[in-house]
This record gives structure tokens, sequence and C-alpha cells, in this order.
């Protein structure tokens, strides 16, 4: 959808999820294309330094050669000898050398010799590699400038391609979360009003076992239905319409839940109970309706894995500018390999219900979505057959 002033387009503001998700693409991109980059920049740096070394060599090389041919049988050429630096101390090194052409180190100076042996007779050309060197060097240098110049001109380039690039992606999340916004709205009147026929269809008299088990169970998946529905118009609408923040007291989210699910939690033998220590503050910043969906969320998820006789506990608790609340039980657990699966849309873990099949709704999903927009974190703990625990951790209200 477009928006039109003064007769121009007004590009839809993405999300803040979609914008972080696109902001981390480019990032990926740049990265990915600055590194690939700096290798090769890298490799061709490496090239250029080993030619460049060999070709001085080779030269500096064909002077030694040059110089040999004018030296008398036996003579020690020393061509360059630095300051401070006395000649036998060369000589005396090159004494030591193999024939042909060898680098060596004296006098903390880097020479290139070449010696030759023709029968007894010893012939060397010796001469000061320092200049040779340095200039390899300076290349060097030069070209690791360069290349890091180019690494990071080509990660910039990578960046503002990588944006144009993910744009068209970010309307389409953006026209894709709208679409979804305004289905569920439209969704939630009619099936508001097939759960309710359905209800009162369930409250007729039937003697017929199996008509009764089939509205039973129409009533539930029509609950379920909109339960999906309502969640999918939450998490639309926490994205593009995101309510104004206002401090929220999470003691007082987690006693509205529990009076919730206390008849459920009655009905099905479970003990709901609230830990917390009423002299530290809870309060956070954030929306009311939101935050209570996602504890809600938890609790409904540890109904449906918690036995008769079970217990659901929900803790809070306050400590170094943050506060978090978590929802304890000491269901039949979950496997810590499946914790980061459990965050998907449209996935939860085996077992729900008690029925052992996989129960689909946006579940954690939605809870991750409602924690991270109010810039908190989720983390889920348990163990097969050793209960489960998921802790939502929020930045204090100042």
């Amino acid at each position: 959808m477009n928006w039109r002033r003064g007769g121009s387009e007004r590009r839809p503001t993405s999300a803040p999820a979609d914008r972080r998700l696109l902001r981390r693409a480019s990032i990926v991109v740049a990265a990915q294309t600055g590194v690939a980059v700096a290798l090769v920049i890298g490799v061709i740096i490496a090239l250029v330094y080993s030619i460049s070394g060999q070709e001085r060599i080779s030269a500096t090389e064909h002077k030694l050669q040059a110089k040999l041919a004018l030296a008398a049988p036996g003579e020690t050429i020393v061509d360059a000898l630095p300051d401070g630096c006395p000649e036998d101390e060369v000589r005396a090194a090159v004494d030591t050398l193999e024939p042909g052409t060898r680098r060596f180190e004296t006098c903390d100076t880097p020479f290139l010799a070449h010696v030759e042996e023709t029968g007894r007779e010893r012939t060397a050309a010796v001469t000061n590699f320092t200049e040779q060197q340095e200039e390899t060097e300076r290349l060097a240098r030069l070209s690791i400038l360069v290349g890091v110049v180019g690494a990071l001109a080509a990660a910039g380039l990578g960046w503002l391609v990588a944006r144009r690039a993910v744009r068209p992606l970010g309307d389409a999340l953006t026209s894709q979360r709208r679409f979804v916004a305004e289905a569920s709205h439209e969704l939630r009147t009619p099936l508001a009003i097939l759960h309710t026929r359905a209800q009162l269809l369930q409250r007729r008299p039937s003697t017929d076992d199996d008509q009764r088990q089939e509205i039973d169970q129409l009533v539930d998946d029509a609950r379920v239905l909109n339960d999906i529905v309502n969640d999918l118009l939450l998490s639309a609408e926490m994205q593009l319409r995101p309510e104004a923040r206002q401090p929220v007291d999470l003691a007082r989210i987690a006693a509205e839940v529990k009076g919730s699910f206390s008849a459920t939690a009655d009905d099905a033998g479970i003990d709901l109970v609230i830990d917390s220590v009423p002299a530290e503050s809870h309060m956070v910043t954030g929306v009311p309706s939101a935050l209570r969906r996602a504890v809600a969320a938890l609790v409904d998820n540890s109904m449906d894995h918690v036995a008769r006789g079970g217990t659901i506990t929900l803790g809070l608790s306050g400590s170094g500018g943050t506060v978090r609340i978590s929802v304890v039980d000491d269901g039949d657990g979950l496997d810590p390999e499946l914790a980061a699966q459990l965050t998907q849309r449209f996935r939860r873990g085996p077992g729900a219900n008690g029925n052992g099949h996989p129960r689909l709704g946006l579940g954690l999903a939605l809870v991750d979505e409602i924690v991270h927009a109010h810039d908190g974190t989720l983390a889920i703990d348990g163990r097969p057959g050793d209960g489960a625990t998921v802790t939502l951790t929020f930045p204090a209200a100042p």
C-alpha cells in the first residue's frame, strides 16, 4: 500500500523487527564482500611482494656476476659496506657460504653474495642489500594500505548495494504483515460468531454420544482457530501499530494471569502459584496487553504439559537493572536440543494437550516477538521428565 502526499509516493514504514532483520542482512553482505575483497587483495599483495623480491634479487645477482667476471681468482669484492661494519667480518661470513647466490646478515645489515668456486679458487662478490630490501618493504606497506582501503571501500559499497537489494524485501515484509493484520482483523468477527454458535450447540441436550463428541471437538477447534487468529493479529499489530509504552507492574500481570487460569487449573488438578518478594519492584516499561499475552501463553503451554497434581509457579525477581518473570513447571520437560525450535512459528513440542501430537500455533514464537519488542530476552531451560523453565528478562523501568 502506498501513501501519497503532495503527489509524491511515501514508502511504507517497516516494522522494527523487519528493520533489524534487513539491517543484519545488509551487514552480513557488507562483511562478506569486504572479506572476499580482502582475501583477493591479500593474495595479490603476497604475489606482488614475492615477485618483486625475486626480481630485485635477480637484478642484484646479475650485477654481482658481472663484477665477478672482472675479479681476479680468489678475490672477494665487497661493495657498499655500511659504516661501522668491519670488512673482515663480512669476508669471514662469506667464507662460510656455499657456492651460488646467498643472502646473509652481519653487522645487523642484510647482504647478498654470489660465490663461485673453480678448483681450489674461491671468488665472491658481496653487496649491501639494505636499499633493495627497504624498497620491497615499502612496496609491501603501500600495497597493504591500498588493500585495507580497498576492502573498506568494498564493504561500504556492499552495504549500499545490499540496502538497495533488500529494500524490496522490506516492502514485501511490511505488506505481508499488513495483510496478516487486516486478514486477521476481518476473521475475528466470523470466528467469534462461529465459536459462540458452537458453544450454544454444545449446550443443547443430546442423546447421541458420537454427536456430542463431535460438537465438543468443534468447540475446541473453533477456540484454537480463534486463538491463532488473535495471535497473528497481535503479532502483526505489535509491529505495525506499536502502542505507547507505559509503566507496567509484572507482579500485577502475574496476578491477573493467575486469576484467568485459576478455574482451568483447578479443573485440571494443577496448583498455580506466584513466588515473589513483595518488597522488590517489578516495574518495567511496555504494553500491558502484550506482556499479559506473553505470560498467559507460557502458562497455557505449561498447562498442556503438567499432569494432575503438578505445579506451575510464576516467579518474579529483580536485580541489576532487570526484572525477570519465570514460568516454572514440573511437567514432562523438554529436550534442550529442541529449545531453539520452540520459538519458531507454528511449532510446539510433542506431547501438547497430553495426546502426543504437536499443537499448531504461534506459541513461544509470539512470546519471543513480544519480548524482543520490549528489549528483553527469552531463555528456555529444562530436561526430559524434569519440568521446564521459561524466563523473560526485561529492563527495569527508570
